[in-house]
């Protein structure tokens, strides 16, 4: 009997020391989805120092009327912000940059007298798709209008004629008011 009994220890013991386990069911969150709570657009006139600053931030829209004139083109650059603690602001857009691939910045015009392309040094992803950070903005024509900013995450497609063209989730939607001269 006493044979017998010491393996029988020994086993059970090597079954619960191997049974039990430290590890949580429940999965790391491989990617937490940032807040976003502020859009900076930095506008400047091409081939010149003349550059605007706008604002979106949650709460209260945008700062002010973007104004371009017609016949000129301005380059843009759009920056993602985390601004809860405005004593340590997040820029969320070196997120966005890291994550190319996972990102797109999606332009929606509301009139055909404003043109958004993608800038010669845009940011691109691994496939050599420009992500919308860096763009060229030009006013055909004397317009009221807006322009409604989106970040997609994980899009299905980086190309389209619409929002939903491109699939994914929108990270953030802005609408900023535009002023053609």
């Amino acid at each position: 009997m006493k044979k017998f009994f010491k393996p029988a220890i020994l086993a059970l013991s090597i079954i619960t020391l191997t049974a039990c386990s430290s590890d949580d069911d429940t999965p790391d969150q491989i990617n937490e989805e940032e807040v976003i709570n502020q859009v900076v657009l930095t506008i400047t006139e091409t081939g010149t120092t003349n550059t605007e600053t706008y604002e979106w931030n949650e709460g209260t829209g945008a700062s002010a009327n973007i104004v371009i004139d017609a016949g000129k083109s301005y380059e843009a650059t759009v920056g993602f912000f985390d601004n809860s603690d405005p004593a340590n602001k997040e820029d969320i857009t070196e997120e966005v940059i890291a994550e190319a691939d996972e990102h797109q910045v999606f332009y929606e015009v509301a009139s055909n007298t404003l043109t958004i392309t993608s800038a010669a040094n845009d940011i691109e992803d691994n496939a050599g798709n420009p992500i919308g950070i860096n763009t060229v903005w030009s006013g055909t024509g004397t317009t009221q209008t807006s322009v409604v900013i989106y970040l997609v995450h994980e899009p299905t497609s980086k190309t389209g004629e619409t929002r939903d063209d491109l699939g994914g989730e929108t990270d953030v939607q802005v609408s900023f008011p535009v002023v053609v001269n």
